[in-house]
């Protein structure tokens, strides 16, 4: 496993992290096996979020004995200070652990938002004083707009920044990741797979693994996937014409209208699995028709009862038209899979 340096911070890191949104969606059991095996194979670098329900919980269970093997980050959404304090308790207590290595003010995607937390009972405020306390090293802030991150890499305040990036988005590449490495901010690579939407992941990975980050996270959700992304950082890790070729026609049929599956856009109040039905080619391709619909049998039905509230629009970092791209794959649905679904 090759290792690079997260910034300033002087953490050595395993280029390619573990991504911890996915272990929520799987059994307990299942999950705590995963995050040991990363371990063991070398990744040393695990990020989680309070936002991800049980995620912190199972890697607070996995790194069990095991926490000098890992650096540790989760985050927080909260954008005032008393609620930080309660979310980093939180997640002290959910990971059974007494400090972590990096705490990150998360999803910041507005200039309001960061001036919001940077400012006199923001967030921040919190973190530094946890900081002082010895209950977090370091300090990172994560974003899905660059020009954001850009702004608060300017500030000097933040040790570390997350943004996507993978072949669809490289807008990254242009301004931040150099102005970051310049001034020795640490840089997290988050949807690196464009939240499984790519057909090829061995292509997409290897892709971002070549940029100057300091670590990679693509989410995992089984062994297989911890395996084969392992198993990738022993080979070349440069492109060919031929798979440049793949990903660049990849990137012309997905376009910028493609759900990443964060999952920000939950919870619905129809409990409609939005992710899912945005994706749902893609699943078909990879289940299996008969596999899609044993898991997700009543996602049409919930579908129905679609209020058009648009909440799910307002949240989405990436600002999808959410209902129009749902009443395409469902009309998609319906016109391939009409007679099974009973339509």
């Amino acid at each position: 496993m090759e290792h690079r340096i997260l910034g300033r911070t002087k953490l050595r890191v395993s280029a390619l992290g573990f991504g911890g949104i996915p272990i929520q969606t799987i059994s307990r059991k299942q999950a705590v096996a995963i995050v040991r095996r990363a371990l063991d194979l070398g990744i040393n670098f695990i990020d989680t979020a309070r936002a991800y329900t049980t995620s912190e919980e199972r890697i607070g269970e996995a790194i069990i004995g095991q926490r000098g093997k890992c650096v540790l980050a989760t985050k927080t959404v909260a954008r005032s200070g008393d609620q930080a304090k309660k979310d980093l308790e939180t997640s002290l207590s959910s990971l059974k652990v007494s400090s972590v290595d990096l705490y990150q003010l998360h999803n910041i995607n507005s200039e309001e938002n960061l001036s919001q937390v940077m400012g006199k009972g923001g967030s921040l405020e919190t973190l530094k004083a946890a900081q002082r306390d010895g209950k977090i090293d370091y300090i990172g802030i994560t974003s899905h707009r660059p020009s954001v991150l850009i702004q608060a890499v300017k500030s000097g305040k933040f040790d570390t920044v997350m943004v996507p990036l993978n072949y669809v988005e490289r807008t990254p590449m242009l301004e931040l990741i150099p102005l970051a490495n310049k001034l020795k901010v640490g840089t997290i690579a988050m949807k690196p797979l464009g939240g499984g939407a790519f057909d090829n992941a061995v292509q997409a990975l290897k892709f971002v693994l070549t940029m100057p980050v300091s670590t990679v996270i693509p989410g995992v959700s089984s062994m297989n996937e911890v395996e084969e992304n392992v198993a990738l950082m022993s080979r070349p890790l440069e492109l060919s014409e031929r798979e440049r070729f793949a990903l660049e026609e990849q990137a012309k049929v997905l376009g910028k209208r493609f759900c990443r599956a964060c999952d920000y856009c939950q919870p619905c109040p129809e409990q409609i699995p939005i992710s899912s039905l945005l994706r749902v080619d893609t699943f078909i391709k990879r289940m299996g028709w008969e596999s899609w619909i044993s898991r997700n049998r009543d996602s049409i039905e919930r579908y129905e009862r679609c209020q058009q509230c648009r909440q799910c629009e307002s949240k989405c970092p990436y600002e999808l038209p959410i209902l129009e791209l749902l009443a395409d794959r469902v009309k998609w649905l319906h016109t391939k899979y009409g007679n099974m679904i009973g339509a």
